[in-house]
């Protein structure tokens, strides 16, 4: 076994690494000619992987874990502190079974069914040129906001309206600029005091027969001790589902992309909709980029491609690459509509690492997205609605998916036309 090859990042070339974005890592193999590469950006040393064999290890907990991986930034922003996403072992089996247990098909298809009501009610009333990513953000939104258990009506369309522009925030203040960053946290900060509210009402009031929605789940939700977890650990874990979901967002606007930015996709997937819809669905997942990549700390010395990985490295697992990954996919760059025909559900049903947009491994177990499932059901009801419920015509405009943005989307955020 091979020791990692290295690369030097010069302070001056640091932003112009930065703006490769999703590329970013790609370009730092191609320095060294390896699948594993490491870095130093700043103060900080990296080790980046990719694949799938190294997904595989990766979401192995005897391998890595994810206590102290994530920096400040990303928790400031992104993640919320103490939630699922930073703990590990038992702590982490314990609370990640809380999002599981919301996951049931039963709630499944209430909220299939939730989402392609609002969704159809929203393009109805939609006369004219409107933006698929606007759309899609206030109904992702309103639609697991009231999925969850919370009471919509008690607040304005403004407060509505900035609160779901505040989920993309959050995200989008993770790793741009300074002044994205600082929106960022206030817009965490605004979300969390607003989820901490419904929270401790909840745990004040709380009502028989909705402990199996999330508000309600998360409000009464223990430690492993038996303890209630403190009212801002709970709020982050409810935000923990509200936030993913509206990030669909993007998913949804690029998806304006697959379909609307040339028409052969969109002749293919309409022509033969019942067999192509999933597989569609599974390839845009992969084709596109989302998140980039996830962080972890090595807690032994660990093999990936014939490189030794030393203990308490700080590891990167690129998800872009991994889901372009030439050694594994066939024809990586091209989208293809057909490519999951007959496999589309055990991608994300199974535990799996050939194709990792939401994580890899087990559901229960391991780090992987627990709202995959809701994914599925978000992407299929705007699938549908898009492909066979209206008709719409496409405006002029800039389709360029920005790669050294994140998160990223078309600069114009998908207009599309209704009569």
């Amino acid at each position: 076994m091979k020791p990692v090859p290295e690369t030097k990042v010069k302070l001056t070339d640091v932003k112009d690494l930065m703006n490769k974005g999703y590329n970013l890592l790609q370009e730092l193999r191609e320095e060294v000619d390896a699948p594993v590469v490491k870095a130093q950006f700043l103060t900080k040393e990296i080790t980046a992987i990719y694949g799938e064999e190294a997904a595989r290890k990766f979401y192995d907990p005897e391998n890595f874990k994810r206590e102290g991986a994530l920096p400040k930034p990303v928790l400031k922003t992104l993640f919320g502190e103490g939630g699922v996403q930073t703990l590990d072992g038992e702590e982490h089996h314990h609370r990640k079974n809380y999002f599981m247990d919301l996951m049931s098909p039963d709630r499944m298809e209430a909220y299939h069914e939730l989402l392609a009501k609002n969704v159809s009610e929203e393009l109805a009333k939609q006369h004219g040129e409107f933006e698929l990513f606007d759309l899609a953000n206030k109904v992702l939104f309103n639609t697991i906001s009231e999925w969850s258990g919370i009471n919509l009506e008690q607040y304005d369309s403004k407060t509505l309206e900035k609160l779901a522009r505040n989920q993309i925030s959050m995200i989008s203040g993770a790793v741009t600029s300074p002044i994205d960053h600082i929106k960022g946290i206030k817009d965490r900060n605004e979300s969390e005091k607003w989820a901490q509210d419904l929270i401790e009402e909840a745990r004040k009031h709380p009502v028989p027969g909705k402990e199996h929605l999330a508000l309600y789940a998360f409000a009464h939700a223990t430690d492993l001790e038996g303890e209630l977890l403190p009212a801002e650990v709970a709020a982050v874990e409810l935000l923990n589902i509200i936030r993913p979901t509206v990030a669909l967002t993007v998913w949804v606007a690029l998806m304006g992309h697959a379909l609307f930015a040339e028409r052969n996709v969109y002749d293919e997937v309409k022509s033969n909709f019942s067999e192509l819809q999933d597989s569609f669905i599974q390839e845009m997942r992969r084709y596109y980029p989302f998140f980039p990549m996830l962080p972890a700390i090595a807690v032994s010395d660990v093999e990936i491609d014939g490189y030794v990985i030393p203990k308490d490295s700080f590891v990167v697992l690129d998800l872009y690459g991994s889901n372009h990954d030439e050694r594994t996919i066939a024809s990586p760059e091209q989208f293809d509509v057909k490519r999951y025909v007959g496999k589309a559900k055990d991608i994300s049903y199974e535990e799996e690492y050939e194709m990792i947009a939401q994580g890899g491994g087990k559901f229960r177990e391991m780090h992987r997205c627990a709202g995959e499932w809701i994914t599925l059901h978000s992407l299929r009801v705007f699938s549908d609605q898009l492909v066979n419920q209206y008709e719409f015509t496409v405006p002029e405009q800039d389709w360029t998916i920005p790669m050294n943005q994140f998160p990223t989307y078309p600069n114009s955020k998908a207009l599309l036309f209704k009569e």
